[in-house]
């Protein structure tokens, strides 16, 4: 047993081995495992504790080497539940570089999001084992820290590559070409359009409040990323401000670089139109009485409310009445889900997201544009957690901010249906035999055959329609 009573302890470190009866274990093998930071040891386990592990099958490790003293090996953690893999996006420590527990040491693109990732330990860098760009399974060693100045040997450091699925060129050539990279990656000059961008939170966070475009901002010298100074100096100096509405980022001849999360939105909607029977329902909404009542509400409170807040309130009272739309084909039964939770498909600067309205079942209208406003901002600085992507029965896509009448949306796998929603038009309509003017928007249901069938995903439509049309339910 590894651990104390009343001791706290990182996710993932080694508590417990066990093995045949009276089994013997060396000391140097005892001392390798303490010396793991972020994931179980790369040495030889049981068929019990490999069973568990989320790393990929290996075949057998070689023997342990013994980790020098005060040398803590730091490994990818699994970020999320469905994790398998990481792109080591950006490097914020470098070699001989001392860092504190909780410091941002990496930034991680997951299946999900991309994540910042924390230093479990504090110590000096004396390795870093992955390179920038590089895709690494979960548990694989990614830096190791140890004590100012101290000496690891590399047979200890091909002894973890070997056990922990790494890259297997040298700890020495990891390291250079990681500060390599980093600095190659510095946008010294301005971006090509389209090209990945490094930037802070924080910084991306200012350039979306002030109409900057982060392809047009220089980094201070030396840097690795943008940080909120370069954001801020760049739109004091006019040069950076985002294109005019309907100028494309790219032009013509542009190689677009593809990032990871562009590439598993491709595979999901690949996967979604191969395996999901889809039909398409459509209807036309009167949003006259809803306008009005948006422009009546937003002239009190501090967060202002939008039309999708009024579309997911209607769509969550939608799903309660007709819960057979939240559910999902397991095995020879439907299983419908506990609470509402809607997607809201989002542009953000590394693609399209759809995070999620959390048990939007139980919110006003307010609540949900409060909520919703906190993931508009989080998805554009690119701060979502994987909380705030897993899951949900549907997800609505509005694209009627772009011009766009009507389209059909692609169901997300793992949900019901997709909402696909345009614009509000002026339109002259026949009422009681005269010609009024009214704000019409069409709606379009894309829904999963293998769970649904039409008449249910009508009778819902219908429900959704007449929400928006009878404003009272809103007030």
């Amino acid at each position: 047993i590894l651990i104390e009573v009343g001791e706290t302890i990182a996710v993932n470190t080694p508590i417990l081995i066990l093995g045949a009866k009276d089994e013997e274990l060396s000391a140097e093998y005892i001392d390798s495992l303490m010396g793991e930071l972020g994931a179980p040891s790369a040495a030889p386990a049981t068929d019990a504790v490999a069973a568990q592990s989320p790393a990929p099958a290996q075949g057998p490790a070689p023997a342990a080497v013994a980790a020098p003293k005060g040398a803590k090996v730091v490994r990818l953690p699994q970020l999320g539940q469905t994790m398998e893999e990481g792109t080591i996006v950006n490097a914020f420590a470098s070699v001989g570089e001392r860092i504190g527990k909780g410091d941002v040491i990496f930034e991680i693109e997951t299946d999900k999001a991309t994540l910042e990732m924390e230093s479990p330990a504090e110590g000096f860098v004396n390795r870093i084992l992955v390179q920038i760009g590089e895709t690494v399974p979960v548990n694989t060693p990614i830096m190791i820290l140890g004590a100012e100045g101290q000496e690891i040997g590399h047979d200890y450091i091909d002894s973890l590559k070997a056990g922990g699925a790494a890259t297997p060129q040298t700890a020495a050539q990891a390291a250079e070409t990681a500060s390599a990279e980093a600095e190659a990656e510095a946008p010294k000059t301005t971006p090509a359009a389209g090209g990945r961008i490094f930037a802070s939170p924080r910084a991306r966070t200012v350039a979306a409040e002030l109409g900057v475009d982060l392809h047009r901002v220089r980094a201070a010298a030396g840097a690795a990323r943008i940080t909120e100074d370069d954001v801020r100096r760049a739109a004091k100096s006019g040069t950076a401000k985002g294109p005019a509405g309907g100028e494309s980022k790219y032009d013509l001849g542009d190689k677009v670089p593809v990032s990871r999360l562009q590439k598993i939105v491709s595979e999901r909607m690949l996967k979604s139109k191969q395996e999901i029977p889809c039909f398409y329902l459509n209807v036309v909404v009167d949003m006259t009485d809803i306008v009005k009542l948006r422009t009546r509400l937003n002239r009190t409170g501090d967060v202002k409310i939008s039309f999708n807040d009024f579309l997911i309130r209607a769509v969550a009272i939608g799903l309660e009445n007709y819960p057979i739309m939240t559910g999902q084909l397991a095995g020879d039964y439907v299983q419908l889900a506990d609470q509402i939770d809607i997607g809201l498909a989002i542009s953000t600067p590394e693609g399209l997201a759809a995070p999620l309205i959390r048990d939007a079942g139980n919110k006003t209208v307010r609540q949900i544009a409060e909520y919703g406003k906190g993931l508009i901002e989080r998805a554009r600085s690119n701060k979502l957690t994987l909380d705030d992507l897993e899951g949900g029965c549907i997800t609505v896509s509005n694209l009627g901010g772009f011009g766009i009448d009507s389209f059909i949306p692609i169901v997300v796998p793992g949900q019901c249906s997709i909402l696909g929603v345009g614009r509000i038009a002026d339109t002259c309509m026949p009422i009681d035999g005269n010609i009024i003017v009214r704000k019409m928007m069409n709606l379009n249901l894309s829904v999963d055959h293998k769970v649904a069938n039409g008449a249910d995903a009508a009778q819902f439509l219908d429900y959704v329609k007449k929400m928006l049309e009878h404003t009272s339910t809103f007030e």
